[in-house]
């Protein structure tokens, strides 16, 4: 069990760790060079040879200095940040580089450093939770959110059943379990997690997963109470009025059908499926005149590579 956890944080973690060890060993003469704006301080010209010569510390004092003056400097938060990364001082580098982004949300370097900087905390926080609770439900489902990105649903399904078995009400464990055997199209066993979370706590995602799962099945009416049920949560969902929709045409009530659709396309009006589905519905109703404007509709959004519905 011990040697599961370790490859499973390793490897969600490793890579980011991996390239924070590297760029701070990387020598300069091999690192991109770094934009310098045109009347840059002398003083950040110091702050960079600092950092780059193995003196972090020297780097704090001379952008803490520059920043005096200059609070908005996107670029020196971002070095002040590196500074901090270098002395492991995360906590200080993660509220760095959140200011920066506050100032320019599409900076890349404060992008990837924060990169960096979270999965350098999330290791600290799995250390916790695990030295706390070695065998506890969050450090399970830890290991099977891990498992899942390496694509081992067999050995991620396993860590599940443990965080259940340690606590068999956790919600958010129950649906995420729920959503991978619906990705893996084990419907039957998700069917139940589904219905579990429901009974814990009812929510939106429980309710549209489980319509999903059910449509899986043809078991359409009670699909169609469970999409409901989501719109309760989300009546703004474009999905659970899609899944309504299509739900109902199976069951040959096509004008319920249309009236569900409808509202999808006002919700998003780039669902290609739902134009595809809406023009079967007008069909039944034998307005062939609207199901080919819908049909062509959908063939048009696909020709443009709009996104299909994500389920």
């Amino acid at each position: 069990m011990r040697a599961i956890r370790t490859i499973g944080a390793g490897i969600v973690i490793g890579i980011v760790t991996a390239s924070s060890s590297l760029h701070a060993q990387t020598p300069a003469s091999r690192r991109a060079p770094v934009a310098r704006t045109v009347k840059a301080d002398d003083r950040m010209d110091e702050a960079f040879k600092a950092l780059y010569s193995g003196d972090p510390a020297r780097t704090l004092r001379l952008t803490s200095e520059y920043l005096k003056q200059h609070p908005s400097d996107v670029r020196v938060l971002v070095l002040q940040a590196r500074a901090h990364l270098a002395r492991q001082e995360y906590e200080s580098a993660y509220d760095g580089l959140v200011k920066a982004l506050s100032l320019d949300g599409r900076n890349a370097d404060a992008l990837y450093f924060l990169a960096i900087v979270a999965a350098q905390l999330s290791t600290g926080a799995f250390d916790r939770v695990f030295a706390l609770q070695p065998d506890g439900a969050r450090v399970h489902q830890l290991m099977a959110r891990s498992l899942k990105l390496q694509e081992s649903p067999i050995e991620a399904a396993a860590e599940y059943e443990l965080a259940l078995k340690a606590d068999p009400n956790l919600v958010d464990v129950l649906l995420e379990f729920a959503a991978m055997d619906r990705e893996q199209s084990n419907c039957d066993h998700a069917v139940d997690l589904y219905q579990r979370a429901q009974r814990v706590q009812p929510g939106y995602d429980g309710a549209y997963g489980l319509g999903v799962c059910l449509a899986v099945q043809n078991n359409h009416a009670r699909a169609v109470d469970a999409f409901r049920e989501a719109l309760k949560f989300d009546p703004k969902s474009p999905a659970a009025e899609f899944g309504l929709g299509s739900s109902l045409l199976q069951m040959g009530d096509a004008a319920s059908a249309v009236a569900a659709l409808q509202r999808a396309v006002q919700l998003a009006p780039n669902m290609r499926e739902t134009y595809y589905v809406l023009g079967r519905a007008y069909q039944k109703m034998g307005q062939s005149e609207r199901a080919e404007e819908a049909f062509a509709r959908a063939t048009a959004l696909a020709r443009s590579g709009a996104t299909p519905i994500r389920q």
